[in-house]
């Protein structure tokens, strides 16, 4: 049997598929919208191909004659979007196909700014009311001073 027409059979076959499937398949082309927030599509490709082929001989004369063949598949599943927006990085997945840590690693930044929130408003109560009490305690020297 020759060797190099399966060879061949298989190297036609992979170099089809090469030529459907790169990295922009992967990570498409980013979006830009309006207020500057860039959106990268995030796909899954996954593909397959088999093939094969014998060689029999010929009933009413000599040599041989090839006979083979080669097929596959591939799929292209969006997964993901890459949002950028200013200094904010975030991976939306499509679907409830996220598992719950890839939901907190997304919730995070949101958590960390509210948090940020919340001790910045504790921080601005205390001084203010530091503030009024230095105030307070100014108007009761002053009213003390009168008195005497």
């Amino acid at each position: 049997m020759d060797e190099n027409k399966v060879s061949d059979l298989f190297t036609l076959a992979s170099e089809k598929f090469k030529g459907l499937i790169d990295a922009n398949s992967v990570v498409g082309e980013p979006m830009k919208v309006s207020d500057g927030t860039v959106i990268i599509p995030i796909s899954k490709v996954s593909f397959g191909f088999g093939g094969g082929g014998n060689e029999f001989e010929k009933k009413n004369s000599s040599g041989t004659r090839f006979g083979g063949g080669a097929g596959g598949g591939a799929s292209v599943q969006a997964e993901a979007f890459l949002i950028i927006n200013n200094d904010n990085v975030r991976l939306m997945p499509m679907g409830g196909t996220s598992s719950p840590i890839d939901r907190v690693i997304d919730m995070v930044p949101g958590i960390i700014d509210k948090a940020n929130g919340f001790i910045n408003s504790i921080s601005d109560k205390k001084a203010a009311k530091k503030t009024q009490q230095a105030d307070a305690a100014t108007d009761t020297t002053a009213a003390s001073e009168e008195i005497l």
